[in-house]
């Protein structure tokens, strides 16, 4: 299995209009992770752009993690940070358990459940 990527139904996609010649178009992207965290994170890039928005857009101009931290339901955050890390095009999930935060380990059950919100920029 892998982390699953979905368009935020509140706005079903891209929330920008083409209206503009060259103007970028952004979309708010729901990241769920599982058990299977892989070595250096979740990979995010055009192909998983591609895959959401059914090929329609071929470059991918920026990530930015909206809602970083994991919070249960009475608001206490559960100790994890999701990061893009721009270089290689994945989502890293760190834990704040201990100075300074480290990423997952491979394969780590702690992940499953971890939603986090992308700010994608794509064209």
């Amino acid at each position: 299995m892998a982390a699953t990527f979905a368009f935020r139904a509140s706005q079903s996609g891209r929330f920008h209009s083409d209206a503009v010649p060259g103007a970028f178009d952004e979309a708010l992207v729901e990241m769920t992770a599982d058990a299977s965290y892989p070595a250096g994170g979740y990979p995010f890039g055009t192909a998983q752009l591609q895959a959401l928005s059914g090929g329609a857009f071929s470059t991918l101009e920026s990530v930015e993690v909206v809602n970083p931290v994991l919070v249960n339901s009475t608001g206490v955050p559960q100790g994890f940070l999701a990061a893009w890390d721009k270089v290689n095009g994945r989502v890293h999930i760190l834990s704040l358990a201990a100075a300074p935060a480290v990423e997952l380990a491979t394969a780590s059950a702690a992940a499953s459940g971890f939603v986090c919100t992308l700010k994608v920029r794509f064209n």
